[in-house]
């Protein structure tokens, strides 16, 4: 069983059964559902979707008098927390925390949503707390060192022109790969004495512009020699065709086999460019700038890395200390 299917059955199939066992409860949903259609993308809907008919399903399986969301107790989303807890997910292992903690944290907001609309069928108090959902870890962004970096950048003067301007696009701008997948043929524009990369609205529905480095100016010029004609629309394609993250994927791989490092994922490039620039003196609010993060918690990860920033600090302190161990301090007698 998978963490998305409750029974075989097909999904608009599951709607129907929950309506039919609680259709108040069901028509609160389609609701809410057909409110967030106004202002939130269709993917935000479609997980509102899926969160709602997996608890509306366990709650008419598990207390078939439950009829109405408004019924809806503490003890039920306790027994709901542990059945999470004993899920297999597609693989067939147990349910990820980041999985169980989407699925607890998304039904949360939903009935508090509910009840700041005073819907009628609100629970009195949200029977979710903060507590609920499990506690995350929080690794550290995978990155390329600087002897792995050099090498894999070294490699890439060695394939193709095209590939080589997927590799050196991405290192150099820190794009995620759906951004460097869908850049426009206008994307390089020229402001002042800079050219630049328009970068438009993407995963944090923002634009931004990214200083474009002169090589990839050069490279790109080459690729567009050796590609010919092509009107796609595209700054970048593969023959005429639109760049998938498939296709990136397997010409970092081949890049990275050449480079004798093992494979490097694209968001390893991103991170490794975000981490190069913090140990060489570049502010926090740039490298935000740059990367489109539109929270500085998010960059702020990139300052707990132990690299040479912390190492250059560490050692500075130490030194200090170092002083006052050698030469301690005395007191008059």
């Amino acid at each position: 069983m998978t963490v998305l299917a409750i029974d075989p059955e097909p999904i608009d199939h599951r709607w129907a059964r929950i309506t039919g066992r609680a259709p108040v409860l069901a028509a609160t949903c389609r609701h809410y559902l057909d409110q967030i259609a106004v202002s939130l993308r269709p993917n935000s809907v479609a997980g509102a979707d899926v969160c709602l008919r997996l608890f509306a399903s366990w709650l008419v399986d598990h207390d078939p008098d439950v009829h109405a969301f408004r019924q809806v107790q503490r003890r039920h989303i306790e027994g709901y927390k542990r059945w999470l807890a004993t899920r297999e997910g597609r693989t067939g292992q147990p349910l990820k925390k980041t999985t169980i903690s989407l699925r607890l944290g998304m039904l949360r907001v939903i009935i508090e949503r509910l009840i700041e609309w005073d819907h009628p069928d609100a629970p009195a108090r949200n029977p979710i707390f903060g507590t609920d959902l499990p506690r995350l870890d929080e690794p550290l962004p995978k990155f390329l060192d600087d002897d792995h970096a050099a090498r894999f950048m070294a490699a890439a003067t060695r394939l193709d022109p095209f590939r080589r301007l997927i590799v050196e696009m991405l290192a150099r701008t820190g794009l995620r790969v759906g951004e460097f997948c869908t850049l426009q043929a206008d994307a390089i524009v020229e402001l002042g004495d800079t050219h630049w990369l328009r970068v438009p609205v993407g995963k944090l529905h923002t634009d931004r512009y990214i200083p474009l480095h002169p090589i990839l100016l050069d490279l790109h010029t080459v690729w567009r020699a050796w590609a010919g004609p092509d009107d796609s629309g595209l700054l970048i394609t593969n023959h005429g065709r639109p760049v998938d993250r498939y296709c990136v994927a397997r010409v970092l791989d081949r890049c990275a086999h050449i480079a004798g490092i093992g494979h490097v994922h694209p968001h390893q490039l991103r991170h490794t460019l975000a981490t190069q620039a913090i140990n060489r003196g570049m502010s926090l609010e740039a490298i935000a700038a740059m990367l489109g993060h539109r929270s500085m918690r998010m960059t702020l990860i990139y300052a707990r890395i132990a690299d040479h920033t912390v190492a250059d600090q560490y050692f500075a302190a130490a030194q200090q200390v170092d002083d006052l161990y050698t030469n301690p301090l005395t007191s008059p007698a």
